[in-house]
């Protein structure tokens, strides 16, 4: 069963416009930190809410990669939204689970637990990365328990950099492998896990995650639901823009 959503972002004061975005993948480059500052200036000029669904960042070292200038001008960037009151709230993927409160105390962003739910035009929405839909993965589902686990945060707080970043080089290249050997199936959403929210009163699920757009009428055993699968964000910038209920699909770069 998924576990409710996250409400810590829903006593705070929120647009009833909403950007959603998921998998930017920031890394420092030119291109994705003029996208990343594009979303976020559209977010102010739309007087719009921007909800990230995880993988902001292409990686996130834990507390001291706030110094380091491969992300310098990110970091600029969602401070200057939030400090022009923009609404930043982000998801930990599976890049970036070690986001934690010294990113949000310098960068004024929310950093939210595994779901948010949405309230809009008298929907319910699920929000989340999507990792957790992935349930035949069970190999991931165990490492994603270990570097989630508090013993494993402490411990990322007081690695030296240089030890972090070759962590993390080390996991991405398992990540890659690992890929490559995976079947299809185990690298798709669990339906039932999409039913059993649609059947909990949820009228749209929306995740990140599995890098392939999807939108499906999805039949529960109670209820009928829709679930989105947002394109990443890296591509060409794909993201809903939502207000009262209503959805439209925007892009950065137009193809």
């Amino acid at each position: 069963m998924i576990p409710p959503p996250d409400t810590g972002a829903a006593d705070r004061p929120v647009s009833p416009r909403r950007i959603i975005a998921a998998d930017l993948h920031c890394d420092g480059s030119a291109r994705r930190v003029a996208m990343l500052e594009f979303l976020l200036k559209t977010c102010q000029e739309e007087q719009a809410d921007c909800w990230l669904l995880g993988d902001l960042f292409d990686v996130w070292l834990g507390p001291g990669q706030l110094s380091l200038d491969m992300t310098r001008r990110e970091l600029t960037a969602l401070r200057r939204a939030t400090d022009s009151n923009v609404d930043v709230v982000v998801i930990p993927g599976n890049r970036d689970f070690l986001l934690d409160s010294t990113f949000e105390e310098q960068t004024g962003v929310h950093v939210a637990g595994d779901h948010l739910q949405l309230e809009t035009g008298g929907q319910r929405w699920h929000l989340s990365h999507g990792d957790l839909f992935g349930t035949a993965d069970t190999g991931y589902l165990r490492l994603r328990r270990i570097l989630r686990s508090s013993w494993f945060r402490w411990l990322a707080r007081h690695l030296p950099m240089f030890v972090s970043r070759w962590l993390a080089r080390m996991l991405r290249m398992g990540s890659r492998r690992a890929l490559r050997h995976k079947e299809a199936n185990r690298l798709k959403p669990d339906r039932d896990a999409i039913k059993q929210l649609i059947d909990a009163g949820y009228d749209r699920v929306v995740c990140g995650h599995f890098h392939r757009a999807q939108e499906e009428r999805i039949d529960g055993d109670k209820e009928v639901g829709d679930f989105t699968v947002l394109e990443p964000f890296e591509d060409r910038g794909a993201h809903l823009f939502v207000e009262d209920g209503n959805l439209e699909m925007r892009y950065v770069e137009q193809s």
